[in-house]
């Protein structure tokens, strides 16, 4: 390791080198009723019924799922980078995001909640668990109750998984400042006798 440099175990660590991460919005509902939508880069696919992203308990995201039991996950496309960096927007002085009355939604089904429109994958969750013992941060667990996909992005026996991503890019967050615009990949070389069971 002598051509590597040692990274100081901080606060920092992870701002210190660029990591590829989906760009999701999750949508929760607000006590009033309305709905809000937040960025998350740090999201993970944990089983095919659950999935889990990081937040903080200071942030209205955490604390209306934890209060509602459930929120939704869009996976915006690279058109839709504008609508999501709006769903960043800090709130105002009275605690609106102005910036969401312009964003496009549809109602979720299973569940009180919106996705942003126009979205390659929705996934309606109901909160399963939280994992409290990860410092400022928790990760938020759902059960997966009901996904929607484009027809022309969902994988099929007669498609190329190349042509699809070619044909309908994917964003990528480029933690901690960038994002990127996926629309080429190859085939993984899994070894041969390889399998996921």
């Amino acid at each position: 390791m002598s051509d590597l440099v040692a990274l100081e175990l901080d606060g920092l660590l992870w701002d210190r080198v660029f990591q590829v991460s989906p760009l999701v919005v999750v949508g929760t509902r607000e006590p009033d009723g309305g709905h809000d939508f937040a960025p998350k880069h740090r999201i993970v696919m944990l089983t095919p019924q659950h999935l889990g992203f990081v937040c903080r308990p200071s942030h209205a995201t955490y604390r209306n799922a934890v209060r509602e039991q459930a929120f939704t996950v869009s996976w915006p496309g690279p058109k839709h980078i504008v609508m999501t960096s709006a769903a960043a927007e800090p709130r105002c002085e009275d605690g609106e995001k102005k910036s969401l009355k312009g964003i496009p939604t549809v109602a979720a089904e299973k569940i009180e909640g919106e996705f942003l429109a126009g979205c390659s994958l929705n996934v309606e969750c109901q909160l399963d668990r939280v994992i409290d013992d990860l410092g400022d941060d928790e990760l938020l667990i759902g059960r997966v109750v009901a996904a929607w996909a484009s027809p022309d992005e969902i994988r099929s026996a007669g498609t190329f998984d190349h042509d699809i991503v070619r044909e309908h890019p994917l964003l990528a967050y480029l933690h901690p400042s960038q994002f990127a615009t996926i629309h080429t990949s190859v085939p993984f070389p899994f070894p041969k006798g390889f399998t996921r069971e």
